[in-house]
């Protein structure tokens, strides 16, 4: 006999592999219940509806980043540009590490349906939140210059590798996930040197 947690994961898995081929408005229920085998009014009993499904994974999707760069992540090292490099690092590989996961993700950014939108805005916002709060949580500020603003120095790096990443990865995501990763490393020690330099006493 099946347990219960487990016909839970079922359509978790069912569901988030039929998300990660296609946009929300063309996935059924009857589709994920199919590749779960189990019953529609089983879907129903752990999910209010599709749309509940659909933001658990979300939120799931995330949780399961966030978990991969923070495990083990070294916080004695309290240079901010040094924690930023491994959090980017970190998190291309947890995308390429759960390929369903990460195309799920990219199918929830292309979609333009209203409410896929604000899941997407508020469930982000949060896990962005979350994420940078504990990044910069107890940094060497005396590390910077007297004369900069350090608050407007973090908005600045952080898109700048945040961009730096998401272009390695339209460029590179053809390639297998070490040799991905290795350019990524090199591109990202270069913009930590370059940022020490300009922005460090």
């Amino acid at each position: 006999m099946v347990k219960k947690k487990d016909l839970k994961a079922e359509i978790i898995r069912a569901a988030l592999k039929a998300f990660a081929k296609s946009d929300y408005q063309k996935v059924s229920t009857n589709q994920i219940v199919e590749e779960a085998k189990v019953s529609k009014g089983l879907l129903f009993h752990y999910f209010k509806s599709k749309m509940s499904l659909y933001t658990y994974l979300y939120e799931m999707a995330w949780a399961v980043v966030h978990r991969d760069i923070f495990t083990d992540f070294p916080f004695e090292n309290r240079d901010v540009f040094e924690r930023l490099r491994l959090m980017m690092l970190r998190k291309t590989k947890s995308f390429h590490n759960h390929q369903t996961l990460s195309a799920f993700l990219k199918q929830v950014h292309l979609s333009k349906m209203p409410e896929v939108v604000k899941l997407r805005v508020q469930t982000y916002q949060t896990f962005q939140q979350k994420t940078y709060r504990r990044l910069f949580e107890k940094i060497d500020t005396t590390l910077f210059r007297d004369d900069l603003y350090i608050d407007e120095i973090y908005k600045v790096v952080t898109l700048t590798l945040n961009k730096l990443a998401h272009e390695c990865e339209k460029q590179h995501g053809d390639k297998d996930n070490a040799e991905l990763l290795h350019i990524l490393e090199d591109e990202l020690n270069h913009y930590t040197v370059f940022f020490k330099h300009y922005f460090y006493g």
